[in-house]
């Protein structure tokens, strides 16, 4: 199981680069409110929640599958959306 975690965590965490150097580098960090930065704080929020939740052993069956989805979506978005 601490296998899965690790490697659900990859996803987010690529998310997380994606999204910020599309932030940087294709809208010069202009505007907090844009949907770019709010996809990168949804996906840092994402990160804190399963690793609190790794640490209080409360992580459910099917999380690492969850959240690695969800960052792998993130991480697909945010790249189609930066070379387009």
């Amino acid at each position: 199981m601490t296998e899965s975690m690790t490697l659900a965590l990859l996803p987010l965490i690529t998310a997380l680069l994606v999204l910020s150097a599309r932030f940087y580098a294709k809208e010069g960090a202009t505007s907090v409110l844009s949907p770019t930065f709010l996809l990168m704080g949804l996906s840092m929020a994402m990160l804190m929640v399963y690793m609190a939740m790794v640490v209080m052993a409360v992580v459910p069956d099917n999380t690492s599958v969850v959240f690695g989805g969800l960052g792998t979506l993130m991480t697909v978005g945010g790249l189609v959306s930066f070379f387009r």
